[in-house]
């Protein structure tokens, strides 16, 4: 068989599924922070805004690896990128595992945003390459699954992993998890054939025009301004959601673990349904299916902020099930936006503009709700989350719908 000629296997399905989990193994490292934040509060003495700016850390080198990533994307084989995300990613935790101090937690931290600052360019590349249009919304959730399955599976996993062999033997694991998925992907992933293509690839722009074209673009630039405060609803639920039930609620590490993995696994259900939701209902506005995610997202919030302390264990389960759903559920319905919007030839670019700015909302999300919370307390913290989107809700209907869809 000749080099270009494609194998039964280099399908979409099969290379979504390889997509889907380095996603897995990428987001389970990026979200074990919430569910060892015990351990590590106790271990390094800090107190929850300390703790929240190592979680910045990691989303201020991820922010400023987005961009250049997505300039990568756009030109360079998805193969390569997608293995050198995830070693990124693998080898700063391998030393994390060995570190003392809230300095060297926190910089290793920051190393670790590196790879998980360039996944989604790649993913998001590989999702409107392989898929057609009345499946790519649809595809991208699936996607997206993976980034929320390795969060609850962090989230389920850690907490009892860390009590039994300690915390810095689940972050080894984390890490040689992430190791292998980088073999797999190196060895399995390619992008689409190009005999498969339905037309030749576009002519690639250089930097200045494709910038030109990107904020030219007002349903592009309208998102690309909500997109932090989007972020913030899901950074304050994946960073203090353990602590919040630990320390208010009074509930056990290990269960509040397992509530965090519920509400995390139907946010992977919600990146399914919203992105089926929107190919069926939603074509030619996407953006006001945001703006029901985000007023959902403003009831569960004020839920939380409204909780009664001590109170049955059976409403922070329920509403952590609706935030998850709705407030986690979002990424891969705005890149869809995002990349649809702008076109495939500049995809990456588009969606690493994306990560860049919206996570602001990721870097400063965990410093100002813990503050938040340290200072006026829980309820003040979660009513923050709750206006913030309930505003993004309103901007979202409000704002003219989003163009047909570029192929």
């Amino acid at each position: 068989m000749s080099a270009g000629q494609p194998v039964a296997w280099r399908n979409a399905w099969t290379m979504l599924a390889l997509l889907i989990l380095g996603q897995i193994a990428m987001s389970s490292s990026s979200y074990l922070w919430g569910p060892l934040a015990p351990f590590l509060v106790a271990e390094l003495s800090v107190n929850k805004a300390q703790f929240g700016a190592v979680q910045s850390a990691f989303y201020v080198v991820g922010a400023l690896m987005a961009v250049p990533a997505g300039v990568l994307a756009d030109r360079f084989d998805g193969r390569w990128l997608l293995l050198a995300c995830l070693l990124a990613m693998a080898i700063p935790l391998a030393f994390l595992s060995r570190a003392n101090t809230l300095l060297a937690v926190t910089v290793l931290a920051g190393l670790c945003g590196l790879g998980n600052g360039a996944i989604n360019q790649v993913g998001a590349r590989g999702v409107l390459h392989w898929f057609p249009l009345q499946r790519r919304a649809t595809a991208m959730g699936l996607r997206q699954t993976g980034n929320m399955l390795g969060a609850a599976l962090a989230a389920a996993a850690l907490p009892g992993l860390a009590q039994w062999l300690g915390w810095r033997t689940a972050v080894l694991l984390v890490a040689a998890g992430a190791g292998l998925a980088a073999v797999l992907s190196g060895l399995f992933y390619r992008e689409r054939p190009v005999d498969l293509a339905s037309a030749p690839a576009p002519t690639r722009p250089g930097l200045k025009a494709v910038a030109g074209q990107l904020f030219r673009n007002r349903p592009f630039v309208r998102l690309l301004l909500l997109a932090p405060f989007i972020a913030y609803a899901q950074i304050a639920m994946t960073t203090f959601f353990v602590l919040f039930l630990t320390d208010r609620q009074g509930i056990a590490a290990a269960a509040a673990g397992s509530l965090l993995s519920g509400a995390l696994l139907a946010a992977a259900l919600g990146r399914v349904a919203w992105g089926a939701i929107a190919d069926r209902f939603f074509v030619h506005s996407r953006s006001r299916c945001l703006a029901v995610v985000m007023a959902l997202t403003a009831l569960a919030a004020a839920a939380l902020a409204l909780s009664p302390r001590g109170g049955p264990l059976i409403l922070p389960a329920l509403v952590g099930l609706l935030y998850g759903f709705c407030a986690m559920g979002w990424q891969g319905l705005l890149m869809i936006v995002i990349a649809e919007s702008v076109g495939i030839a500049v995809t990456g670019t588009a969606v690493g503009l994306l990560i860049n700015v919206a996570w602001g909302g990721f870097v400063l999300g965990p410093v100002a709700f813990g503050a938040l919370a340290d200072g006026l307390g829980y309820s003040t913290a979660w009513a923050s989350v709750a206006t913030v989107s309930a505003l993004c809700a309103l901007a979202l209907w409000l704002a003219a719908p989003v163009s047909d869809a570029a192929s």
